[in-house]
Order: C-alpha cells, then sequence, then structure tokens
C-alpha cells in the first residue's frame, strides 16, 4: 500500500521535500513510513492541558514502536474557566472552527497520512473531531484526563464529600447573601482545584472527552483517567499504537462517526447528564460528517435514556468517581439495549467486542435503567412562541420544584448588564430573567451565562427564579435555566420583543417554553429593535458567517 505522503517523497521533483525534513533531522528511513501529524493544543494558561507535552512524547513512542513517522504541529487551546465572565469569552466557541481550519490546513499542505488529536476542554475536544471527520483520513482523539476533585466533608452545597472549580462562582453568591463567611470562600478558592487537568465535574470538557469515547474515537476506557494518574501516559502510548492500526487498515473517521454513532452518543449524554453545550457540538459534528441531525432529532433521541449518574452539578459525584465505576464503557453497557449498532470504533473493535469485556464496578454511581437519578433524561429540546427554532435546558440540573416555572420577565440587554444587576440585588424570588444579544451573532461569540446563573445558585434563588437566554451555559451550572433560545436576538428573534413584565412559562415536562398573552408578530409591527455591538478582528468575520444555535453555530464550510 502507497501511503498519501509517498505522492510527495518520491523522484527528482520532490527531492526539495526530502532535503527540507532532513534539515529538521529527519532520516531516509524515516521518510519511508506513514507519517502521522499529532495535533497538540498544549499551552501554559489552560490546566487541563499542562500535561499534554508528556502525553505527546508518549504517542510519538507508539507511532514509531507500530511503524509510523510522528511530527507534532499545535493549535489554540482556551481556558473557558478563565474566560468566564468578561468579553474575553466572546472568543471561546470561535476557536472552534479556528482549530478545525488549523488541523484541515497543516495535514492538507503537508500530505500527511494520519493525525492524533491531542487535547481535554470545552471547544478543543470538538474543534478537534470536526476537524478529523471533514478531512476523513484515518484519526484517533486522547485527552489529558480530569482534575482530582477538591475534598469538603461539612457543608458540602452538593451533599457529597468533594468539591470542583464551579462551587467558587456559586460561593460568590453566598458570600453575598451572608451566607458564608469571608474565610470560608478564601478556603474554598484555595482548595477546589488541587490538580491539572479538565474541571472534576462533568462540564462541557469532560462531557465531550466522554462523548468522543462514546462516539468511537477514543480508546475504550481512556477518556476518564485523572490527569496525574500514570494509566493515563500508558493510553497515550497505545493511542500512538492505535493510529498506526487504522492508517495500515485506512479506518476513517466517517467509518467511525455514523449516523448511529452519533445517536449512541446523545443517548449516552443524556445518561450521564452531560453538557447542554453537546447539543452545539454534536449537531456541528454531524455537519462535517455530512450525517442528517437536527436539533429536535437530538431532543428525541435524548428522551429515550433516563438520567443515570449523579456526577456535579446534578448529583455528588465526581469524574473520579464515574472512572472508578467503569467510565464511559460501563455507562454504555448500562444502556446497551438503547444503543445502536456500531461495527468498527478506533481499536478496530466493534462496540459489542468492546462491551462485552466492561465491568459496571459500582452500580450506586452508575445506575441501571430501572433505578435511575432521574426519570428524564439529561437534556431536552424546548419549543415554542419565544422558541420556535428550539432551546436547550437541562432537566437533570434543575430542581424538581423548577421544572414548570412562570415568572414575570426581568430584561437584560447583555451579560455585563445582568451580572451588575444580580450583585446589586435587583432580581427577586419568582422572576425570569431574560439575558438577550448573547448567541452566536448577537454575542458575537455565543458566551456562557454561567456566572449569572451560579450567582443566582448561590444567592438561593437557583429554584425561585429561572434564567433564559439566547446564549448559552456551561456544563457545570445547575439551577433552573434555559438557553440557546432560537432564532436569537440578532436574528429578529421573539426574545427581541419580550418586555419587562411578560409572563413567561418554562415546562420541562412538557418541552415547552411560552410568552404568554403575547403575540410577537403584532409587537414587531409596532416595535423596532436594534442592538449591536461594534466588533472588529475575528468576531466581525465570525458574526457576520456564523450560522444560528439550532444548528449548531457552525460556520458553512461547503456548497
Amino acid at each position: 500500500m502507497e501511503y498519501r505522503s509517498a505522492s510527495i517523497m518520491q523522484g527528482a521533483e520532490y527531492a526539495n521535500v526530502r532535503a527540507l525534513y532532513r534539515s529538521s533531522g529527519f532520516s531516509d528511513e524515516e521518510m519511508k513510513k506513514p507519517i502521522i501529524g499529532i495535533v497538540n493544543s498544549f499551552n501554559e494558561i489552560c490546566p487541563g492541558h499542562a500535561n499534554l507535552r508528556i502525553l505527546t512524547e508518549r504517542v510519538k513512542q507508539g507511532i514509531y514502536a507500530n511503524g509510523g513517522t510522528p511530527m507534532e504541529f499545535g493549535t489554540v487551546g482556551a481556558c473557558d474557566g478563565i474566560s468566564m465572565g468578561h468579553s474575553g469569552m466572546r472568543y471561546v466557541l470561535p476557536t472552534r472552527e479556528m482549530i478545525a481550519n488549523d488541523i484541515e490546513a497543516m495535514v492538507e499542505a503537508h500530505k500527511l497520512d494520519g493525525i492524533v488529536l491531542i487535547g481535554s476542554c470545552d471547544k478543543i475536544v470538538p474543534g478537534m473531531l470536526m476537524g478529523a471527520v471533514r478531512l476523513n483520513l484515518p484519526a484517533i482523539f486522547l485527552n489529558g484526563g480530569p482534575t482530582l476533585p477538591g475534598r469538603m466533608t461539612e457543608n458540602n452545597p452538593y451533599g457529597g464529600q468533594y468539591i470542583d472549580h464551579s462551587i467558587i462562582q456559586q460561593s460568590e453568591g453566598a458570600l453575598k447573601q451572608g451566607l458564608i463567611s469571608e474565610e470560608m470562600f478564601n478556603w474554598v478558592e484555595n482548595n477546589a482545584v488541587p490538580t491539572i487537568g479538565s474541571c472534576a465535574m462533568l462540564g462541557t470538557a469532560n462531557t465531550m472527552c466522554c462523548l468522543a469515547e462514546s462516539m468511537g474515537m477514543s480508546l475504550p476506557n481512556s477518556a476518564t483517567i485523572p490527569a496525574v494518574y500514570s494509566r493515563r501516559y500508558a493510553v497515550a502510548f497505545e493511542t500512538g499504537k492505535a493510529i498506526m492500526e487504522l492508517v495500515f487498515k485506512n479506518i476513517c473517521p466517517r467509518d467511525i462517526v455514523t449516523k448511529e454513532a452519533l445517536t449512541n452518543s446523545i443517548r449516552v449524554n443524556s445518561a450521564i447528564g452531560g453538557s447542554t453545550n453537546a447539543v452545539l457540538h454534536i449537531l456541528a459534528i454531524a455537519y462535517e460528517a455530512e450525517i442528517s441531525l437536527d436539533i429536535f432529532e437530538f431532543g428525541e433521541i435524548s428522551i429515550s435514556v433516563p438520567h443515570l449518574v449523579p456526577m456535579i452539578p446534578a448529583g455528588d459525584c465526581t469524574l473520579l468517581d464515574f472512572y472508578e465505576a467503569g467510565g464511559v464503557q460501563a455507562i454504555m453497557k448500562s444502556i446497551r439495549s438503547c444503543l445502536d449498532k456500531q461495527d468498527i470504533t478506533c481499536n478496530t473493535k466493534s462496540l459489542d467486542e468492546n462491551l462485552s469485556i466492561c465491568e459496571i464496578r459500582n452500580k450506586n454511581v452508575i445506575r441501571e435503567m430501572d433505578n435511575p437519578v432521574h426519570q428524564c433524561g439529561g437534556i431536552a429540546i424546548l419549543k415554542g412562541n419565544i422558541a420556535p427554532a428550539g432551546a436547550v435546558a437541562k432537566p437533570s440540573a434543575v430542581p424538581s420544584s423548577a421544572h414548570h416555572f412562570v415568572g414575570s420577565a426581568h430584561i437584560y440587554e447583555s451579560e455585563e448588564d445582568a451580572l451588575l444587576g444580580i450583585r446589586n440585588g435587583e432580581v427577586v424570588s419568582g422572576e425570569v430573567v431574560v439575558i438577550r444579544n448573547e448567541g452566536p451573532k448577537g454575542g458575537p461569540g455565543m458566551p456562557e451565562m454561567y456566572k449569572a446563573m451560579k450567582l443566582l445558585v448561590g444567592m438561593n434563588l437557583g429554584d425561585k427564579v429561572c434564567l433564559i437566554t439566547d446564549g448559552r451555559f456551561s456544563g457545570s451550572n445547575n439551577g433552573c435555566f434555559v438557553g440557546h433560545i432560537c432564532p436569537e436576538a440578532a436574528d429578529d428573534g421573539p426574545i427581541a420583543y419580550l418586555k419587562n413584565g411578560d409572563m413567561i412559562e418554562v415546562d420541562l415536562n412538557a418541552r415547552t417554553i411560552e410568552a404568554l398573552n403575547v403575540d410577537f408578530e403584532q409587537r414587531k409591527k409596532e416595535t423596532s429593535y436594534e442592538y449591536n455591538r461594534n466588533v472588529k478582528g475575528y468576531l466581525h468575520h465570525y458574526k457576520r458567517t456564523v450560522s444560528s444555535s439550532s444548528n449548531g453555530a457552525i460556520i458553512p464550510n461547503r456548497d
């Protein structure tokens, strides 16, 4: 078999290519082997990526051991936590498309034969998977692993013995209400995140790493290994060996990431109570793989599986508990009867083969279908006159008392205004806080309303106030919230025409979101609405080209 890279490695006409590789120290023998790109998103900013240099070296060793030549290149890797709650968050979702484009450009420019994708955090993982299915060359994903959780045995708001990064913002709200002391607040800040790794709860980072494994793009039992465990480095070596088997057998991402694989991942996301952001990312991966999947189909698939793993913020367990209970393979075994057949995964085995050797080690952490944490699925897609093109909620993280919520609208035109208002005590029990102009175009960049919701939870308003927005939320949010409202305000959606005092009904059981006794068509005739942020640079281009969040907030890239 002649590999792709050989087309620019042979003959006098490509002597310049061989000379350039020799100038970097590559030997003739190395240039005759398949050339494997390693996409390393390491940087010194993102704690979820702090160990990626070491992992990359182990991947290289695995590639060499199985007959390939590794060549590393980098891409961006923003930290959602550090970007949260200020103007920098507008850049984070747009990096997803940057990463996919980086991968495409580097792989095609240099005619690489396969790629190993190495990352851990929120937009990096889906960006890498999008690039892989777009290119459709042999590829495999490796994550850096979650952090170990902090330990808090007394007055733990999650009810267990562990805490994570998301408790800090919640504690700010509690501090403002006088519910905790400043000494306690400082202790939480200093003890919530004891090691490197992606955040210990089931936020978007760990959700997407778990879903990469569930769709077959990561080795079985790899997603949940803590970042500081030695097993993480062994899996990196095994990943390097595995990419060579994919190259030798010409198994490509679209052989693995089928409609059935994505459907299975949606069910896994529902079972584990994964991030609302998974909706954006699964839809975007489907687009790149040229698979037909829409937001309402996502919703119908989600409700077919109940919530089975009580992970923070929808329970008291962490990724460490989930790992020790058996991780992704174990939850897939628990819902095996609901899963579609998948003929091939990145270890060249079928899903059935992989699950046949899997064990569920703790049935209190990974429940059976007849003993769910919540009967509802992890994700619900809502529809109504506020969101005719859909909205996203996470019933597993919403207190049951707030699954049906009716309240009067308290409107903010931006996240910044909302944070100021909440901190000043403007929001009261019984209100529906509306934050608009924060969608993919309006933001631009669709920032997370994480801080606003966490403040409300910390102020003991999590089930007494509902927050709705055309922006999005973190996977670590809890309380009563609905995001991704479409069309967004910047697309002249109904949310733009809501007024203070309008009565809004959110019913998670009926999957509806309605403004009561409001005729939006009449309001549009009577009212002009315009809110515009002047942006430049990449956000200018992003704002002009990004699609609706109900389409995955993709930037279309084919005719």
